[in-house]
């Protein structure tokens, strides 16, 4: 659905000036050239300063002049092209433009069924200088074309500075992710939120920019390699002393997620003690990499994880998510290490 903004009647007094402005600045040139130039630059000022833009909810478009940062999801991913084409993983460009109070593009997007990558590109009013100490004061991901609060996509999110412009400082680069507790599923919309720019950390912050801001896109999967164990019996670990049993995990270069039987201990018991446990990938080569641990010294794949517990069918299972802060090559994992226990992949 497309939507015209109307040009509201400060537009024609700006026009007015930056024509008064060119005659009096511009100096003597031939006639062709002059007409030329003069008409290219009121035309780049009056689309920058009246913010008139035609946009769908959903779509893409071509990029425009904003389009010449390096970083891409890839890099920030520890990887170029070609190691993303070996995981699998491919970027969705996306180009859509926001208010021009703050200009937010949404340019691209990396995902699987758990884990969203977006990486978006702001362009705030020539007063603010964007620094590592600047974020929102509210973000994340819901489901529908526009945001909605009540159908957020739940899980552990982190907004992260990528890049400022060293020729704009207020223009700079975020990626947005999360590792959802429950499947986005592909082919659905999507939309990317943001409320308030603020510095942080501050206990009463001062916003800097206010406002509410939301792009959409077409979830699709942008990973194609991974890697699943479905338990049995006896793919077991120890939580809290007591024997749990693995039902699934699932091991994505973004990262990874593993569904427990937790029946055999009380509700009670889960909800008020410390379920925190070491999981690590077993490496063809014999090495070991952290997933996660408790030692919070550890160095450790996690960029963010959650657990959501829930009941199914009289039994009480919980579901670990985990979104890695560097990718993962599935293939080059023999299996997994659960606390005390080891699970390896089936032969192929």
């Amino acid at each position: 659905m497309k939507r015209n903004f109307p040009i509201p009647e400060s537009y024609h007094k700006k026009v007015d000036d930056i024509l008064t402005q060119i005659k009096a600045e511009d100096k003597p040139v031939k006639p062709k050239r002059t007409t030329r130039r003069v008409l290219f630059a009121i035309l780049f000022l009056c689309l920058i300063l009246t913010g008139v833009f035609t946009f769908s909810a959903t779509g893409t478009a071509k990029n425009g002049f904003f389009d010449s940062f390096k970083n891409s999801i890839l890099s920030f991913l520890g990887m170029d092209e070609n190691t993303g084409e070996e995981l699998g993983i491919q970027t969705k460009k996306e180009s859509q433009k926001g208010k021009p109070d703050l200009m937010i593009e949404l340019k691209e997007v990396v995902m699987d069924e758990q884990n969203l990558y977006a990486v978006v590109k702001i362009t705030a009013p020539a007063s603010i200088s964007f620094t590592k100490d600047m974020t929102f004061d509210y973000y994340g991901f819901c489901e529908g074309e526009n945001y909605n609060p009540s159908s957020m996509v739940s899980g552990a999110k982190e907004c992260t500075l990528l890049e400022v412009s060293k020729a704009h400082p207020n223009v700079a680069t975020y990626v947005i992710r999360m590792a959802a507790d429950t499947p986005v599923k592909e082919g659905k919309n999507v939309t990317v939120f943001f409320k308030d720019l603020i510095p942080k950390p501050a206990k009463k912050p001062e916003v800097l920019v206010e406002g509410m801001w939301s792009l959409s896109f077409v979830s699709t999967y942008t990973k194609e390699k991974s890697l699943t164990i479905r338990g049995n019996k006896t793919t077991t670990y120890s939580l809290l002393g007591v024997p749990v049993t693995i039902q699934k995990i699932k091991l994505t270069p973004l990262g990874m997620t593993m569904v427990t039987d937790v029946t055999s201990i009380p509700v009670d018991t889960l909800n008020t003690s410390d379920t925190r446990i070491t999981i690590r990938l077993k490496m063809l080569d014999g090495s070991e990499k952290v997933v996660e641990t408790p030692d919070a010294n550890a160095k450790m794949l996690v960029s963010g994880s959650s657990i959501l517990q829930y009941e199914k069918k009289g039994k009480t299972f919980r579901k670990y998510t985990a979104q890695f802060e560097k990718a993962v090559n599935p293939s080059l994992v023999l299996g997994f290490i659960i606390e005390d226990s080891t699970i390896l992949r089936e032969e192929s």
